[in-house]
């Protein structure tokens, strides 16, 4: 009696499980390479006036970089970054649901790569990215479309790839 009664409740929960680990999730990240990069707008860190990233914001390749004080994979990156900014790669940073204290001590503590950077408190602009979360990096071109999308921290491999298009 004792062996049914626990094959019942491995069962069932071998069952609950099952079925909640596979439910369709309400979010789906969107596919966003080879499409044209949309217009963003929010507050700047810096001065609360409104930044707008839309069709001829650059007339060359640029980054836009999703990225948090809080991140540990983005402190990991923020030194490739810095070597894209130094070779004069334009990178606008969006700032995830973070604070603007946070935000601006963490620039400070380990300098500032991003040409701008847009406010995201609750995480919408990145959603409409179709970002996973953070850190993520969108490689756009001079005809603002979509060419290469990168999850989690960039390194010198992704450098190279960046400074071989530019």
């Amino acid at each position: 009696m004792k062996i049914v009664t626990l094959l019942i409740t491995f069962g069932s929960l071998f069952i609950f499980f099952y079925i909640s680990l596979n439910k369709k999730k309400e979010f789906e990240p969107k596919v966003m390479i080879g499409k044209e990069f949309p217009t963003l707008s929010s507050k700047s860190l810096f001065d609360d006036k409104i930044i707008k990233i839309e069709k001829g914001t650059s007339d060359k390749i640029f980054l836009v970089n999703i990225f948090a004080s809080w991140c540990l994979p983005c402190k990991i990156e923020h030194p490739f970054l810095m070597k894209l900014k130094n070779r004069n790669i334009k990178i606008i940073g969006i700032n995830y649901k973070d604070t603007k204290k946070n935000a601006k001590k963490f620039l400070e503590k380990n300098k500032n790569p991003y040409q701008k950077i847009l406010i995201d408190r609750k995480g919408e602009l990145s959603i409409n990215l179709g970002a996973y979360g953070v850190p993520e990096t969108y490689l756009v071109d001079k005809n603002f479309k979509i060419i290469d999308k990168h999850i989690g921290p960039i390194n010198d491999q992704i450098v190279a790839k960046v400074l071989s298009l530019r």
